[in-house]
């Protein structure tokens, strides 16, 4: 399993007196299909740190490497890190892996939703509604996101989205880790995620 990142103090022989070194061993896990084209979890862990357990909720994975960070991963890592975050666990509204989703084109995703079933059975500080705002008014991306907020409503106290500490993006909801990292990277804060109101 690809390492990286605990921290050890340990003084070498060579080391002065008033240094000390970090050294940090980070696990990165991912579960797939057996035909390797579709990710229902990839789970990044800081072994021997004591921290908070996060789930993110995106919208598909884009590669199948675990050994390769993307830029989302990168963002992921370097703000939930700093927040107390030990345990990264991404889970996307859907499991095909691909550069650019097409959800009229992607498979049944029944399995996938099981499969967020099964993983809100272990416990999360906190749950980040992080798709975006793509694909707006799209059938299956609707179908799929309500049947994500049925799951989620039984964990509603820790259900948040990503929002600015300046509030310059706080019109925009479920915030992409990726845009927020891209536009305010080191200034992330939670904010709670507000559930779609029931129609009577």
């Amino acid at each position: 399993m690809p390492e990286i990142n605990i921290f050890v103090k340990k003084k070498e022989e060579h080391e002065m007196d008033s240094t000390m070194k970090h050294t940090s061993i980070l696990e990165r896990t991912g579960v797939f299909a057996e035909d390797a084209k579709r990710r229902f979890e990839l789970t990044l862990k800081y072994n021997g740190i004591k921290g908070k357990r996060v789930l993110i909720i995106g919208i598909n994975p884009a590669s199948d490497n675990i050994q390769v960070f993307d830029n989302t991963t990168n963002y992921l890592l370097n703000n939930l890190g700093t927040m107390g975050y030990s345990e990264i666990v991404v889970w996307n509204l859907f499991a095909d892996i691909c550069v650019k989703l097409k959800p009229c084109l992607a498979e049944d995703n029944d399995d996938n939703i099981e499969y967020l079933k099964q993983l809100l059975q272990s416990k999360f500080d906190t749950i980040i509604v992080g798709w975006g705002n793509t694909f707006i008014g799209n059938k299956a991306v609707k179908k799929a996101k309500s049947q994500v907020h049925e799951l989620l409503k039984p964990f509603a106290k820790t259900v948040y989205e990503l929002v600015d500490k300046d509030k310059k993006y706080q019109s925009l909801r479920c915030i992409h880790p990726l845009y927020a990292g891209q536009r305010f990277s080191g200034q992330w804060e939670l904010r709670k995620y507000a559930f779609p109101k029931e129609k009577k």
